[in-house]
């Protein structure tokens, strides 16, 4: 259906963009996913969610210095899109930077109260060692979710960032379930690096449909 939307007009950024990081990235077709990017960023430059989706597609493909790059570039456009913070923090996250990490974090949680930047910082809590704010952060957002959407991914972020794979994966099927849109960046999120050897998770690959 994205190609067939390219095909009926090749000039339509947000084709490329959502072509690019929704599908062939998640894929881990990540040399065509950027390829797709670059497209729609030639096709409407000035786009903030094309330009953050660029750096997304980065950070799935491990490009971590292209990401921050990228990103970077975003925020000059706009400091106040709490999008391009929350992934930035991310490939901070990835490159180790954690006190860049969880400033940027931080900062998407002043702009924005999405709960998925909560889970984020709850994650970084816990692979750094602060495993008490890590905890009040999953009751957080607990609670949360019998008064909104929280995604179950993010729960389940918090749990693999504790070490608790039993109570990870059972949040993850619980956003299977749900079919919850983020659980399609199961194969390609570094996030959940430290679960690739469990056989749960290619199991749960090969269900969603991502094998």
């Amino acid at each position: 259906e994205y190609q067939r939307a390219i095909q009926l007009n090749p000039n339509y950024a947000t084709t490329h963009q959502w072509y690019g990081v929704t599908y062939l990235a998640k894929m881990g077709r990540f040399d065509e996913a950027i390829a797709e990017l670059k497209r729609a960023q030639e096709l409407d430059p000035l786009s903030l969610p094309i330009n953050a989706d660029f750096g997304n597609t980065y950070i799935q493909a491990r490009q971590y210095d292209k990401a921050i790059e990228q990103l970077r570039k975003t925020l000059e456009m706009d400091q106040s899109f709490y999008f391009a913070h929350a992934l930035l923090g991310m490939a901070y996250q990835m490159k180790g930077d954690f006190q860049n990490a969880i400033a940027e974090y931080q900062q998407a949680r002043r702009l924005n109260d999405d709960p998925f930047v909560l889970a984020l910082l709850g994650n970084i809590y816990a692979v750094s060692g602060r495993k008490d704010e890590a905890l009040k952060i999953l009751d957080q957002l607990k609670q949360l979710s019998t008064q909104r959407f929280v995604y179950a991914y993010g729960i389940a972020l918090v749990y693999v960032g504790l070490g608790d794979k039993d109570q990870a994966f059972q949040w993850l099927e619980k956003s299977f379930q749900d079919h919850e849109a983020r659980i399609n960046r199961l194969k390609v999120d570094p996030l959940f690096d430290s679960v690739r050897s469990d056989a749960r998770y290619a199991d749960l690959i090969h269900r969603i449909g991502l094998s």
